[in-house]
């Protein structure tokens, strides 16, 4: 800048001095002073080509400010461009990786028009891209269920399934997803064979367990009719003992399993109807009563008589018995069991409270799943079959519910079923409570 000062104002004094000379000193600055702006406007005109398009023009010859701001320019124009290509590279690899994907990936603008599709869009939607851009999604993908969670504002993490339309055999799992600002991505899955495999394996587990409950019951009714003969050798006695009581733990499993067969094919609406869950805890606790005083255990019970819910009776029974045997049976002797039964906020909670030795931690997540044991020698012994707490994980779902647990080593732990606002009776309108 400092140089251009001095240039303009040397060639303006040049100016004067010529001026001077020849007796026109102000006609020949002004002369000079246009003829420096003309020469700046004409660089600047120079340079805003080379900003337009530095490709196609040369680089002009600058000097000054002008070179200064040129140098900037052109670093800028190559950081610009560094950047372009590794954005280009990117992209391209997201889009091959995108395509190599098995799921069908659309994304669609806020105003539900497809703005780009992955090649195995065609393949498990029918959308064809580039042929139909800007065609509106719900134009082409007619399911009630997928249109509710486009227009949802936060759309529910697991997606909706639904069976295809033009193919019956075909069951999609579909998601959406925010992407952008003003786009959103829907994700298209084929789960048709995840769910066939799934049906075998529960239609296995059912028959296996079928099969086996009759040969169960004639083998313990052989062991009970061997116990009770009166010439029974005594070298016999404890074997047949232990023969009846595996017998009996077998014929737990097996109608653990047929239960769960059950609560997996069945559908929970149709059974719907009024629950007094007080009532039904009173019948577990009356059952459970001999267990509880066998072990000295006190009871404590925080219980809202008024507040009942909907829900399958049978069902709830089993949830909740299998919750309150198990902190019976884990709680040691002289222990402390909190039961309560109560709103929470927005939700009725149910929850069954001990002091007993407590769940570390990194087996909270997988208490649900089936067979698994925190201490496999122990809970063989408490008579287990552990099945239970996946019984109640599935009760709970068909219920609209969560199972949340909470557990401290050497404290106790903690079981909630969380149940939502819709399943409480009293919470209904009247008209809906009259319909039931």
């Amino acid at each position: 800048m400092q140089q251009d000062i001095w240039k303009f104002t040397g060639l303006i004094l040049t100016a004067a001095i010529v001026g001077y000379s020849i007796g026109f000193i102000l006609p020949t600055i002004l002369l000079m002073t246009l003829g420096i702006l003309g020469w700046q406007i004409y660089r600047l005109h120079l340079l805003y080509k080379w900003v337009i398009n530095p490709r196609k023009d040369p680089m002009p010859e600058m000097s000054g400010q002008f070179y200064l701001l040129h140098r900037e320019l052109s670093r800028k124009n190559a950081q610009n461009q560094k950047r372009k290509r590794q954005l280009s590279t990117f992209l391209t690899q997201f889009r091959r990786a995108i395509g190599a994907l098995p799921d069908a990936i659309v994304l669609i603008s806020n105003t539900g028009k497809i703005e780009w599709a992955n090649p195995n869009a065609k393949e498990v939607l029918g959308i064809r891209w580039p042929e139909d851009s800007q065609v509106r999604f719900s134009d082409l993908i007619r399911y009630p269920e997928v249109e509710a969670i486009l227009n949802n504002v936060e759309p529910p993490e697991l997606g909706v399934v639904v069976r295809s339309l033009s193919n019956k055999d075909q069951t999609i799992n579909f998601k959406c997803v925010r992407y952008t600002k003003d786009q959103r991505m829907v994700i298209a899955r084929d789960v048709s064979r995840l769910i066939k495999v799934n049906q075998i394996h529960t239609d296995f587990v059912a028959n296996v367990s079928h099969e086996l409950k009759t040969p169960l019951t004639v083998l313990r009714g052989y062991v009970e009719i061997l116990q009770d003969a009166k010439n029974l050798p005594d070298k016999f006695v404890k074997p047949l003992a232990q023969m009846n009581i595996q017998s009996v733990r077998m014929q737990l499993i097996v109608s653990d399993l047929l239960y769960l067969a059950k609560l997996e094919d069945s559908s929970t609406e149709k059974d719907l109807q009024p629950v007094d869950i007080t009532s039904v805890v009173n019948t577990i606790l009356e059952a459970v009563q001999p267990l509880i005083e066998e072990k000295r255990h006190k009871l404590e019970l925080d219980v809202d008589y008024s507040l009942k819910m909907l829900g399958a009776p049978t069902e709830l029974h089993s949830a909740f018995s299998n919750l309150i045997t198990n902190a019976i049976h884990y709680t040691p002797e002289n222990g402390l069991i909190k039961l309560r039964w109560r709103m929470s906020g927005q939700q009725a909670v149910f929850s069954v409270k001990d002091n007993g030795p407590g769940i570390p931690a990194q087996h909270l997540d997988r208490l649900t799943q089936r067979f698994y044991r925190v201490d496999p020698d122990r809970s063989r012994e408490s008579g287990g079959t552990g099945l239970g707490l996946a019984i109640v994980k599935h009760v709970l779902q068909r219920h609209k519910a969560e199972l949340e647990i909470d557990s401290t080593e050497g404290v106790g732990s903690e079981f909630k079923c969380v149940f939502p606002r819709d399943k409480l009776l009293n919470k209904l309108p009247e008209h809906l409570k009259s319909s039931i």
